[in-house]
């Protein structure tokens, strides 16, 4: 009996800690989690909220379904093997390049720089054991420093305090100019479609007139030969009488 008894005991320790502890701790992260067939990802930032020009990881989680009753989750190790991951700010895109976790099975993690503040995405494409996966994932929006900066702007005296405000000035500056820059980069993606589908129909324009000029030439071309079709007919009559 106490040997049945303390076998309870550690299957309830491990059950709360991989499947309520565990759990949590992911929940309270602002990942986004979307399930493929058998599989389960996450994605998201390591360090939130996600801050400009401060260094972060894009963290991927992978983990699938047990055959057991209770369907646990069994992390994925190796899962990236054969997917393509990159990351998008507006029309701007940068390929990933993940490694293992240290600290957690299944976890996977690329190093960057965000330089704008804004929504970024990243997209998953490829296979994670022979599971089929093509898609974007919004995850959370890159903030200004000036969130969690401290002093505040106006809080500053003296030399110290004017160069403080200086340089959120320029840091707020320099967001205005990424989100205009942004702005510009997604309206040159739209005026380049609008000229390819403008060249297109100037296209089908052309092959449309090219077609009539044939179908013109040929009408003109048989009534030539109609017309002398009939003046040979003529002078054989004439020649007959």
């Amino acid at each position: 009996m106490l040997f049945v008894y303390l076998m309870t005991i550690i299957a309830a320790k491990n059950y709360v800690f991989d499947n309520v502890l565990n759990s949590s701790f992911q929940t309270a992260l602002a990942h986004v989690s979307n399930k493929y067939g058998n599989i389960t990802v996450q994605a998201g930032w390591d360090q939130e909220p996600p801050l400009v020009d401060e260094i972060n990881d894009i963290v991927v989680g992978v983990t699938r379904e047990s055959d057991l009753v209770n369907g646990s989750a069994i992390p994925v190790r190796n899962a990236l093997a054969d997917m393509s991951i990159i990351i998008k700010n507006g029309g701007v895109t940068k390929s990933l390049d993940f490694v293992p976790s240290q600290e957690q099975a299944g976890w996977y993690e690329a190093k960057i720089l965000p330089t704008r503040i804004g929504s970024y995405s990243i997209e998953l494409n490829g296979t994670i054991q022979s599971q089929l996966i093509s898609d974007e994932v919004q995850i959370e929006d890159v903030e200004s420093k000036q969130k969690v900066s401290f002093p505040e702007i106006n809080s500053g005296s003296g030399s110290s305090g004017g160069a403080t405000n200086a340089n959120l000035i320029n840091g707020q500056i320099s967001n205005i100019l990424n989100q205009i820059t942004n702005h510009i980069n997604n309206i040159r993606n739209d005026i380049g479609i609008l000229a390819e589908s403008n060249s297109n129909i100037q296209e089908g324009i052309q092959n449309a007139k090219d077609i009539a000029d044939r179908s013109y030439m040929l009408a003109i071309t048989a009534i030539g030969v109609g017309a002398a079709g009939i003046l040979i007919a003529a002078a054989a009559l004439v020649r007959t009488r």
